[in-house]
């Protein structure tokens, strides 16, 4: 491509008389670029612009360094430099990670809207593990989507069991103000004992009560129709792509602390992509049922132990003692969220109470739970009663060392010189 100046000194040699020859003899341009400058339809080489500076320049290695870690949610790194004082667009940022994202095939799909107040979805998320009271634990992080607001909570949790899928509902009704008329989910056993070809669910006991005291309808989506519960499933990918990716935490409290200032600062007053407004902002226009003048479902864990002779109950590689007149016998253990292990017998009365410990192998012994029992023989309690021996809980004192008769040792060197 010629210039413009270069196309003017063509022209002009033209215009002097020259033959197209000799100009692009002089030019050392070929002929048929000549008359192309000649005719006008050789276009001009546009001249390379000189890069502008951009707000985003400054933060470009920044953002490069956390694209590399994984982080490709532009709008979480658009807070990030906001923090460090970018004042431009997020268009700016957009435009950086939209080529490092990987390309996905979009499915055509209808989408389900409700009414304020009728459905909340819920679903666990797999996060791989965390170290939890010295052990390798895997981390769920449970997520409830109210359909109408998108109004979202998180917990973190160790464990996916009964207990914790009822606490986590507890405690998400207790952040976003109140329970909706169904809760759809999978197909967890902790809701969903089987499913009959014919569609007929059996649901868990503990869950369908725990539904009937909080008023709400339970809905498990149908087998291998996880788009049915997509407002969840976009929150768990939610939570995957802006608050999980580059975080760093200390422990599970730590982190949950985290997911608490995440939903509060970020998930839960951001503009929502599909309803486009904020979800706290609808969040009172739900019409939830309030639960503050109910007390909280009992979310205890609950087991059956039988009592030692030794007045012992084990749970979890741990020993707890029991009133010696239960030694033998079969009693209800109950673990509650607040951390204690209560003892329960037959008659539902709480006949022991002790703190839960984390180690193994540790014995939790009341003293009082043996009162009475003789150290060196066993008793007879009431009609039908066991045998029991208190155990001796003090350690056992050394034996004191024998007196030895110190001698010169001239005595041995005597013995010696005796023998043959």
């Amino acid at each position: 491509m010629l210039d413009v100046e270069e196309r003017f000194m063509v022209r002009d040699m033209h215009r002097q008389g020259l033959s197209v020859s000799e100009i692009a003899r002089r030019t050392g341009r070929d002929r048929q670029t000549i008359r192309k400058v000649i005719n006008g339809t050789l276009e001009p080489e546009p001249k390379a612009r000189k890069p502008r500076k951009r707000k985003i320049d400054p933060y470009v290695p920044y953002l490069l360094r956390r694209i590399a870690v994984g982080v490709l949610n532009a709008r979480k790194l658009y807070g990030e430099i906001s923090k460090m004082g970018y004042d431009g667009k997020e268009s700016q940022v957009r435009s950086l990670v939209e080529p490092y994202r990987p390309r996905r095939l979009s499915v055509a799909t209808v989408r389900f809207e409700t009414e304020p107040g009728e459905q909340a979805q819920v679903d666990w998320g797999n996060f791989g593990y965390i170290e939890h009271n010295g052990k390798r634990r895997r981390l769920y992080a449970f997520v409830m989507t109210l359909g109408w607001s998108r109004a979202m909570y998180i917990e973190f949790t160790v464990s996916a069991n009964a207990a914790s899928w009822l606490r986590c509902h507890v405690h998400a009704f207790r952040y976003l103000g109140g329970v909706v008329d169904v809760i759809l989910h999978d197909n967890l056993k902790t809701a969903v004992v089987s499913r009959s070809s014919s569609g007929v669910t059996h649901w868990n006991q503990r869950y369908l009560d725990f539904a009937d005291y909080y008023g709400f309808t339970p809905r498990a989506c149908q087998r291998y129709r996880a788009r049915t519960k997509g407002k969840v499933e976009s929150g768990i990918g939610y939570v995957r792509g802006n608050f999980w990716v580059g975080l760093e935490y200390v422990d599970l409290a730590d982190l949950n602390r985290q997911a608490m200032g995440w939903l509060d600062s970020v998930a839960n007053v951001r503009v929502h992509g599909t309803t486009g407004e904020v979800p706290f902002e609808r969040l009172p226009d739900e019409g939830l049922r309030s639960i503050d003048s109910m007390p909280d479902y009992d979310t205890s864990i609950i087991v059956w132990r039988r009592c030692s002779r030794d007045c012992l109950i084990s749970y979890e590689g741990n020993y707890y003692s029991a009133p010696a007149e239960y030694a033998g016998e079969r009693v209800m253990v109950k673990a509650t969220e607040g951390g204690e292990l209560l003892v329960v017998n037959a008659h539902g009365e709480i006949v022991a109470s002790h703190i839960l410990r984390v180690g193994s192998n540790e014995r939790v012994v009341i003293a009082e739970h043996y009162a009475g029992i003789p150290t060196s023989s066993p008793i007879q309690r009431r009609a039908g009663a066991r045998q029991v021996a208190v155990p001796d809980l003090t350690p056992m004192p050394w034996p004191d060392a024998p007196l030895v008769e110190a001698r010169p040792l001239g005595v041995y060197q005597d013995l010696v010189e005796l023998e043959p």
